[in-house]
């Protein structure tokens, strides 16, 4: 979707409601893709273990389900399934899919400790959002944007 000279305008941004379902969709869509995965293996065994983690290997195991999680559908899809639900999407300041090594970028900032909390300083973007130069938008509105952009643009040629 990139158009040059196109950039993100803060209408387009999700708000932060948004932003706080995704996080809460995607923490019980990983959760039930852990039990399930637990469950069809029938691995009671490796269910048993994960329960009896303490609070520094349960946050590992969980850094590397979120990493794996968001680092496939982000990668692939440029949305995790809470994404659709909202119907967001992550994109670059030009309206682009970010590259493999930005989304690689943004979910390892997203697994930092308390980096949900950095949602919580007024309008200012989260850590994994700012330092990855991304942005959640609402993907319908972004389209619309781009649309009238590329029009816009092609009136200016012609």
């Amino acid at each position: 979707m990139k158009s040059e000279g196109f950039k993100i305008s803060n209408y387009l941004l999700a708000s932060k409601q948004k932003r706080f379902l995704n996080f809460i969709f995607d923490g019980i869509i990983k959760l039930i893709i852990v039990r399930l995965v637990i469950t069809f293996l029938n691995i009671s065994e490796i269910a048993n273990r994960i329960d009896s983690l303490d609070m520094v290997e349960r946050y590992l195991f969980w850094s590397i389900i979120s990493f794996v999680y968001y680092g496939m559908t982000e990668t692939f899809l440029s949305r995790s399934p809470a994404k659709y639900f909202t119907k967001t999407i992550v994109v670059m300041d030009d309206g682009s899919k970010p590259s493999l090594m930005t989304i690689m970028a943004r979910t390892l900032l997203r697994i930092l400790p308390f980096e949900a909390f950095s949602f919580l300083r007024g309008r200012d973007f989260g850590l994994h959002d700012k330092n990855s130069k991304t942005f959640v938008v609402l993907k319908c509105k972004l389209e619309e944007e781009i649309k009238e952009h590329l029009e816009l643009v092609s009136l200016e040629k012609s």
